[in-house]
């Protein structure tokens, strides 16, 4: 049965064909088929006879209309009329308001969009990546007059009359839907000349832009992928989900498949100006997140081997402990221990090349450097004893770097600069040859002669003060070990730590300083539970659960680089934790007495007799017997998991109170300003006490609590989203196996009916799922709840405005009085405050160039 939808014209002016539009967007088709009108007349009316308005912009630029047929139709006024913040707009309609070709949509002020020197093209669209199987016909060009027809969209059911033939060409030509999604957000964010370097975290792609002007970030909200779009600076980070890294990779695999010739695009990095803090988040994302996959497969790797070692399957070749690696072992001993070691034994490789990469340095050059820091030819088992220089009875030693990350960052920011630096007074003739060398060279000499050392001083006073550690009574010393685990895990510096303590244990020397780095590990598991019991978005719980299983086999880094450390205060709660129950763990006398296995295998190091060199229960007096100690050590690690998930209920807020925010904002504020002028606080607070109260209850009980309804409902429509996102990826699966099942029928030997035959159940199925009938329910559900939420969320929007303004006005008065209009830049801290809600579910960005008290130290310091 055939399909007709006809689409008029909504005010009078002269429509054209989008590729005489020259945007580099609409002219693209990027966002779907269809035409554009120049307008001539102020209200626009609707394009549809019949229908329902479904969504209307914030910005007021832009609306969608759906058929009764079924396909969403986009008309967007104005080109980067979203820049205008919905001014020039009278909006006429509702959402959910039907149609007709009487119906007003909106009154516009060309004025003010020709004021700012915006084009009023206005393109109508159909995406027929969304909306499958629709053919564009275009009847009328030129003049017309509002309620002309202006052309048709006509869709054939295709059931018996299905030319399977052609079914065939187009699946096996088809892109995924990652590759669709990666080609237009390249365009989108205004292709690779935009950008200097792409990446992903747990659920975001990021992009470094040059040039903000140039993103089209209303059109990439629009794609059915995206959950948000939010700015840190200058770089430009696109809410996904759990799908991000198939979409990076699609960014990737796009870029490749353009053949463009590599002189055009400069891989250097372009620095902007940011503050300390920015720069060190940005390079933190950079330069660790991307490393988190080999870190989870790492973590799962090592409790399979931990299993096979404790069930007897394979030997523990002792790789990477100082020691000689035992060779006496079968093939499939070797294949697990390489295949669990890799990935954290060689951390420092990935780290190094993550960072070069970020800085758009020589990727090659630095994966060369970081394999000689690591001493990667000497394999990871016993390697030379090199002393740099004596003086007396203490040696300076040099050493090598596989998992400590410092080294291989350093080395990394060292290659980036004497590689600029060389090129700059190298003879061309020359340059290819020696530039290398003398690069990697310079970085060499300067890690192994010089900051190596450095390295192994900090090292061995850190290793001595652990060892001081151990000798302090009744727990003390092992719960302050439990503190500082993590930490040094993060720096890297454990690896130097742990080694001459494995080794004494490994040689029969018990030691109660390895129990502690097990409960360090669980109490980071347990606060990322609290984080995962806590929180009402659904994204952050799949983040949570989807780095747990890491912890639990030993191996954090995932939980503190995506969970832990961004949220800070679970991380805190950790530390806290570990301390408790590390004391609680030194009293008990617990103690590994041999090697053993990481997280819950831990216990396979406690199961043996206790020595000589053991260390006394506080409560018996005596050493723990086997069965004692493993189960201690099991209390301990239990208690640690429940304690550090109870102290992160008492100290980690998943969304502060928008009240207590602004009063918390208040306060640091009235603090700065005590401190920039020499005032006393209790001064400043008594002459502001009316306004400090007004600030601190600048939103009502009642909007408190509309704020919180409203908050059940991005709650509802998030869990909604993550299901879709959940159907999608298993959708996307199948059909990615049906393309396949097609393709190796139409590779094989059949031929003729009997090779179609064979096709069609399976060219059906994937027919249903491209067209989207199977998440159909969840999509409707998920566009009606958001049409019922549209309403709140401008409520939010008008009421947060208001609300900024009244505390910019006391803040403006308050900063005159004191001279202090310097400290204006406080107003983003009061803008974070009151957009808690928005932030928390990742509907805006957060601002990042606030007020803080280190820069008033500094300004006063300066002054």
């Amino acid at each position: 049965m055939k399909k007709i939808i006809k689409i008029y014209s909504p005010v009078d002016g002269i429509v054209k064909p989008l590729v005489e539009l020259n945007d580099g967007v609409f002219s693209e088709e990027m966002l779907g088929i269809g035409f554009y009108i120049e307008p001539k007349s102020n209200v626009f009316f609707s394009p549809l006879a019949k229908g329902e308005l479904v969504q209307i912009f914030n910005t007021k630029h832009a609306y969608y209309f759906k058929d009764s047929q079924g396909p969403a139709f986009l008309m967007h006024i104005g080109l980067d009329t979203v820049n205008l913040e919905g001014k020039p707009f009278d909006v006429k309609a509702q959402i959910g308001d039907k149609l007709s070709l009487q119906k007003e949509i909106v009154d516009v002020d060309f004025k003010i969009i020709e004021k700012h020197k915006l084009l009023k093209a206005t393109p109508i669209v159909l995406d027929l990546n969304e909306f499958t199987g629709w053919k564009f016909e275009m009847q009328k060009d030129g003049e017309v007059k509002q309620g002309d027809l202006i052309a048709t969209f006509t869709h054939n059911d295709v059931q018996k009359e299905v030319s399977y033939t052609d079914d065939i060409k187009e699946i096996l030509e088809s892109k995924n839907r990652y590759q669709i999604t990666a080609g237009k957000i390249f365009n989108l964010i205004g292709g690779e000349s935009n950008y200097t370097n792409v990446y992903n975290c747990m659920t975001r792609l990021r992009f470094e832009i040059v040039d903000k002007n140039k993103v089209d970030q209303e059109a990439i909200k629009q794609l059915s992928i995206v959950k948000g779009v939010l700015w840190a600076g200058n770089q430009i980070q696109i809410v996904i989900g759990g799908e991000v890294y198939k979409v990076k990779d699609a960014v990737l695999e796009h870029v490749e498949n353009l053949h463009k010739n590599p002189n055009e695009k400069s891989n250097a990095r372009t620095f902007t100006k940011v503050s300390i803090p920015k720069k060190i988040m940005q390079a933190f994302a950079a330069i660790i997140l991307p490393a988190l996959p080999i870190m989870m497969t790492s973590g799962l790797l090592m409790g399979i081997k931990t299993i096979l070692v404790m069930t007897g399957v394979i030997v523990d070749m002792n790789i990477g402990l100082g020691s000689p690696i035992n060779m006496q072992v079968d093939a499939f001993s070797v294949f697990m221990n390489v295949a669990a070691e890799t990935g954290l034994k060689l951390l420092g490789v990935y780290i190094g090349y993550n960072t070069i990469k970020w800085l758009g340095g020589p990727e090659i050059l630095q994966i060369f450097v970081s394999l000689m820091i690591a001493g990667a030819t000497l394999g990871l088992g016993l390697v030379p004893n090199l002393s740099l220089f004596s003086i007396g009875n203490f040696s300076v030693k040099i050493s090598f770097y596989s998992s400590s990350i410092i080294p291989h960052i350093v080395s990394a920011f060292i290659l980036y600069y004497a590689d600029k630096w060389i090129k700059t007074w190298m003879p061309t003739s020359i340059d290819v040859l020696f530039r290398p060398l003398l690069g990697v060279m310079f970085v060499f000499i300067l890690i192994f002669f010089a900051l190596g050392p450095i390295l192994f001083l900090i090292e061995q006073e850190i290793t001595k003060f652990m060892g001081l550690l151990s000798q302090i009574p009744y727990g003390i010393g092992v719960g302050l070990f439990a503190i500082v685990w993590q930490p040094l895990v993060l720096t890297g510096m454990h690896t130097s730590i742990i080694v001459p303590i494995s080794i004494a244990v490994s040689q029969g020397i018990p030691s109660t300083l390895l129990a502690p780095t097990n409960i360090a590990v669980f109490t980071q598991v347990g606060a990322a539970i609290g984080v995962c019991i806590l929180t009402k978005n659904k994204i952050t719980k799949v983040a949570c659960l989807a780095a747990l299983p890491g912890g639990i086999v030993g191996v954090t880094e995932p939980i503190l680089y995506g969970i832990n450390l961004p949220k800070w205060k679970p991380f805190l709660a950790g530390l806290i934790t570990a301390g408790i129950i590390g004391l609680f763990s030194g009293l008990l006398g617990v103690e590994n007495r041999t090697t053993g296995g990481l997280g819950i295998f831990g216990f396979t190091a406690l199961l043996m007799e206790p020595s000589k060199d053991s260390v006394n229960n506080v409560f018996i007096g005596a050493p723990n017997t086997p069965v004692m100690n493993c189960v201690f050590w099991l209390v301990t690690n239990l208690l640690a998991i429940l304690l550090a998930a109870f102290v992160c209920y008492l100290i980690y807020v998943d969304r502060i109170n928008e009240n207590k925010g602004v009063g918390k904002t208040t306060n640091f504020f009235i603090k700065v300003l005590a401190l920039k002028n020499h005032q006393k606080l209790k001064d400043l607070n008594t002459k502001y006490v009316n306004e400090i109260k007004d600030l601190k209850n600048v939103f009502s009980k009642e909007e408190i609590e509309k704020l919180k309804k409203i908050e059940n409902q991005i709650v509802l429509i998030t869990n909604k989203s993550v299901s879709l996102d959940k159907a999608q990826m298993h959708l996307e699966k199948q059909k990615e196996k049906l393309k396949q099942q097609i393709k190796k029928i139409e590779l094989s030997k059949i031929t003729g009916k009997a090779k179609i035959e064979k096709q069609k159940p399976l060219i059906d199925k994937y027919n249903l799922i491209k067209n989207g009938e199977l998440t159909h329910k969840l999509e409707n559900e998920i566009e009606k709840l958001q049409i019922n939420n549209a309403t709140n969320m401008e409520w939010i929007s008008k009421t947060l405005n208001t609300k900024f303004e009244y505390i910019e006005n006391i803040i403006d008065k308050i900063l005159k009085e004191n001279n202090s209009e310097d400290c204006n830049i406080i107003m983003n801290n009061y803008w974070n405050s009151l957009h808690s809600l928005e932030l928390n579910y990742e509907l805006v960005g957060k601002k990042i160039n606030v007020l803080t008290k280190n820069e008033i130290k500094k300004a006063l310091k300066n002054a």
